[in-house]
This record gives C-alpha cells, structure tokens and sequence, in this order.
C-alpha cells in the first residue's frame, strides 16, 4: 500500500514526497481512513510506530478551507516537548499551504507574544493542557469551533494529573466535534474518561498485533551487585554509539551520571529532564535535534513520543518506577529500519521487575562482567542425571512391597514392611561399605607390587 492511494490534497502529498515518506506503517494503515471519514478512533500504539502522522494527514487533508480563521483542530500534549515535536511536524505539512495557520500554546512561553498571535485565531493549536485551559479561560482562545480533537499519550497525561485540564477542554468544543485519543497503554482509571466522550470511537491496538519491535535488540547485563559506575564505564568502553540515550529515574540522577562521563573523558554531554528552566529545555531540544551530542542523559521525560534522529544505543542505568515507560525508552533506537540496542543494568534486587517486562514479551539477551569485559552468559545445559533402575536393591524392595498387597492385610502391615525395607537399605549399604573397602585394599596391594616391581627392576 502506498500513500497515494488515500488521495490526500496536493499540499499533503507534497509534503510526504520531501519526506520520502512511500508506505504507511501498520498504525497509519488502520487510523488515516477512519480519520479521512471523519470518525473517532482510540488507539493503542507504542513509540516510534508513525503514530502522529496517522492523525495529522487526514484531519488536515479534512479542513474547511474557507474557514481557515477558525480553530478546527486542537491537539493536546503531555509534555512542551512533545507538543514541540508535534508542531514541527505540522510546520513540515502546512509549508506547502501558506493559508493553513498553526499555533504552538504551552507552558514556559511567554504569555503576552501567545496572547499577540492568537488576535487571529489559527487553523490547529498543538499545546500543553495548563496553558490552553488559561488562554480559553482568558477568553484569547476559541476553541468552540474545532472539529477535530487529539488526546496525544493520554495515558501520559492521567499521570501528571493533567486528565481534569483535558476534560474541561473537551466539554468546551462542539458536541460534533471527533475526538481521537492516541495512547500507548490503556490505564484502568482511564476507564470513565473513555466511556464519557469515545462511546462511538473504533478501538485499535497495534501493540497486540506488532508487539515489539524487531529492530531492537534489548540486553540485561548482570552487575553481580557491583557499583552501576563500574559496569557503565565498561560498557560506555566498549560501544561506539552514533547516539547513546542514557536513562536515569529522577533528575537528582541525572548530574551523577553526567559527572561519571566528564570522569570518563566525555564532555560534550546532552540533558533533558525537569529540572531545567523553560528557556534551558528548548534550547536543549534544538541543539540534541541538531545533533550536538553524542551521549544524552535523560529522564523518562524524553522517553515520550519525542523523536531524537539516530539513537543507535539506550542505557537503562536503573528500570522505571512505572515498567510501560521502557517500552518508551527502547523504542527510542530501532526506528525508521535501523537497529538498535537498549542494556538495562540489573541486580538481584530487581528480578521482579525483569520478570514483568518478560511477562511484557520483552525478550532479552543476558550479559555479565567477565575480566573486565561485557560477555554474553552461556547458558549451561544440565546434565540429565538417569536414576538406575533394576537394581538388586530395586528388586528386593518390588518384592518387600508386594507381599504385603492383596489378601488379608494384618494390622500394623505399614511398620513392618518399613522396617524390613529399612533392613534391605542397611544390607545394601552393609554390602556397598565391604565393596569398598576390599576395592581399597586391592588397589593398595596392586600398587606395592608394582613399587616393589620398580625398585627390583
């Protein structure tokens, strides 16, 4: 299948065409045509599958071209990166129809140059929930005439205590409007959200169907307890990264581990995480999507949707709190048909948690420290140990045991065929103790004969 055969606009197919894009992946083969008849769809797909194209082509391919001083489409974000990812790629389509005007609304801007651009309300708005419920609130942003709504990473969203934002938002467009929401696991507590505005929404899982992704390779190196500083600098020692995204949990971690590659010899070195002001994080995003950096150091916050060009390697230094976000963080190496490797250090501490991402259909490769390198684990074979049967002993016991079966049975049957049984093992062993010793004694007399031997000869 190929992209020309949605007939998209002229506009859209050129933007497809400076982006080499040919085919549709599994997701945009499921979610364009439903969204090109203007339905709403929920759909379930991991990181790295094509996912904001699925929505962006069509619900743009779809707009009222007379009434582009109108919202029509509002596109709702976690994080400011992703609503900034997502706003690029919406820049890449909309440069071929000038018309179409796009707006990016999230935190950490400045209020009063949002406030100046929205004097003209544009055709989409990518934003963050905290800052497009104030400008609506502020009465700057008209979102009531949108015929469109995507909920990008919900589940993301629920987490940050974002939901009540969003569900505020949505009851403030028309009823007609299609809300999509794009998720990559779908939460319990998600339940009544979803049932409050997706009862006619198509439900899509592609998780399901392509559960992993093949181009990644994903390692559990053993540390055996030793100090993650050691085993990561080994490992740093012996891959030559294009890119190499390291994860840490909290951004407490991240100046650490930034401390052991300048330790290392590494100065040029990425960071994202929340702990850097507004103006720090955009300026970082640019120079890591300008490709500055060859070792970024990140927390889950860049594991999100945010697509970083050519990560050929992720570190996990510990797992996530919350284990989907793995998923997350391998998904960002292994894209576009490049491979990709993703190492998790692990201790004995964290087998559960290892064991639920198993559980997951996450496959690994196991790796341990060995003489100073990182070498694959063998996995021995256990010799298959063959319990001897018909034994002499075997077949007294056979015949201790069937003389007491059948017949008449006399009372207090069970104790005396025990202590019989025990009498044939104390023979046995009786017999085995003679063996050895009289085994012992020959190979002693065998031997003097032969020192004698010798000293003759």
């Amino acid at each position: 299948m190929k992209f020309t055969d949605y007939e998209f606009k002229q506009f859209i197919n050129d933007s497809l065409d400076e982006l080499k894009f040919e085919s549709p992946t599994l997701i945009q083969q499921k979610v364009i045509p439903l969204l090109n008849k203007k339905e709403s769809v929920i759909a379930q797909s991991q990181t790295g599958t094509g996912k904001t194209h699925s929505f962006l082509l069509p619900i743009m391919n779809n707009f009222d071209f007379e009434n582009l001083a109108k919202i029509q489409c509002v596109i709702i974000t976690p994080t400011r990166e992703l609503a900034r990812q997502i706003f690029a790629n919406v820049k890449q389509i909309i440069k071929f129809n000038p018309e179409i005007k796009a707006q990016l609304l999230i935190g950490g801007e400045e209020l009063n140059s949002q406030i100046n651009n929205l004097k003209v309300q544009p055709t989409i708005v990518v934003g963050t929930p905290t800052r497009l419920k104030r400008l609506y609130e502020d009465r700057h942003l008209k979102i009531t005439t949108a015929t469109s709504v995507v909920i990008d990473e919900c589940d993301m969203i629920f987490d940050l205590g974002f939901i009540e934002d969003v569900d505020f938002l949505i009851s403030k467009i028309n009823n007609n409007a299609k809300v999509s929401l794009f998720s990559a696991t779908m939460k319990e507590e998600l339940k009544p959200f979803l049932k409050k505005y997706f009862t006619e929404a198509t439900f899509i899982n592609v998780v399901k169907e392509n559960p992993m992704n093949v181009n990644i390779k994903n390692i559990l190196i053993w540390t055996r307890n030793k100090e993650n500083k050691l085993i990561f600098k080994i490992l740093m020692n012996q891959i030559n990264p294009y890119v190499c995204l390291v994860f840490v949990n909290t951004k407490q971690q991240v100046p650490i581990v930034i401390g052991w590659l300048k330790e290392f010899g590494i100065t040029n070195i990425g960071e994202l995480h929340a702990g850097l002001d507004p103006r720090q994080r955009t300026n970082m995003q640019k120079r890591i999507q300008n490709m500055e950096f060859k070792w970024i150091v990140a927390t889950d916050i860049a594991a999100r949707g945010i697509d970083i060009d050519g990560v050929s390697h992720v570190i996990s230094v510990d797992l996530p709190n919350e284990l989907e976000y793995y998923i997350h963080r391998s998904g960002r190496t292994g894209r576009n048909k490049y491979l990709g490797e993703s190492y998790v250090l692990f201790n004995s501490q964290n087998q559960n948690l290892v064991d639920k991402l198993k559980e997951m259909n996450i496959e690994f490769s196991n790796m341990k420290v060995s003489e100073g390198q990182i070498v694959d684990i063998k996995v021995r074979q256990k010799k298959q140990h063959t319990k001897p049967t018909n034994t002499k002993f075997d077949i007294e016991q056979a015949k201790i045991i069937n003389k007491f079966k059948g017949g008449k049975i006399k009372p207090g049957y069970k104790s005396k065929r025990k202590a019989e049984i025990e009498k044939l093992k104390k023979d046995v062993r009786r017999k085995h103790i003679k063996e050895s010793i009289a085994k012992i004694k020959k190979e002693r007399y065998t031997k003097r004969r032969k020192d004698l031997f010798d000293s003759e000869g």
